[in-house]
């Protein structure tokens, strides 16, 4: 039997209405952003961006591009890293296959990652200034990855032209919404994701 879902943001005028007739929250995402303007606040938060990749790289990982040649590990690391993440009518990852990934480019998609060794741990995939997601290794969270990741993708994406970022995920997931305030994103957004009981 399919739920009938609903999902708006926290502010939306039809809420009250919805919970009036019975729906209940059933899952809670938010939304933050990250602009570059130029000013001394951008120029700290480009080298607090630095200091991300840089703390990764001193603990002896690499920080690079992905590509095709690195599919199978990206398809990997997908599978291993969310099987303990939450998730919300809202925030729901579809699995990333080899074949997904070596069509990423086509897509304007970039991949940035970390490996230890030839292990990759790390990985931040999005397009232009849009953050599709984060994944981490669950054995080896705790250590930055997650934000030098995301610092990388943002560096390479600042590089090539791109101001103004944006990220969500489910609320639930402590990790990664303290994660990206770190990095110096601003939640801007909650959303409600509400059905029937």
């Amino acid at each position: 039997m399919l739920l009938e879902t609903h999902v708006l943001q926290d502010t939306d005028p039809d809420l009250p209405a919805l919970l009036a007739d019975g729906f209940e929250v059933v899952g809670e995402s938010w939304g933050a952003e990250f602009v570059i303007d130029g000013g001394a606040e951008s120029t700290a938060s480009l080298e607090r961006l630095r200091g991300f990749v840089e703390t990764a790289r001193a603990a002896g990982l690499e920080i690079r591009e992905l590509d095709a040649r690195d599919a199978a590990a990206i398809e990997s690391l997908d599978a291993e890293s969310w099987v303990d993440v939450p998730t919300t009518p809202a925030t729901v990852h579809v699995p990333v296959s080899a074949l997904d990934v070596r069509d990423w480019a086509t897509r304007g998609r970039r991949a940035f990652g970390a490996l230890d060794g030839d292990r990759l741990v790390g990985l931040c995939v999005g397009a232009a200034g849009d953050n599709d997601f984060v994944v981490v290794a669950p054995d080896q969270r705790g250590r930055g990855i997650g934000g030098a990741v995301v610092a990388a993708w943002m560096l390479g994406a600042i590089e090539a032209g791109e101001r103004s970022f944006s990220a969500g995920g489910a609320l639930q997931n402590a990790r990664s919404l303290a994660m990206i305030r770190a990095v110096g994103f601003r939640v801007t957004e909650r959303w409600l994701s509400l059905q029937r009981p």
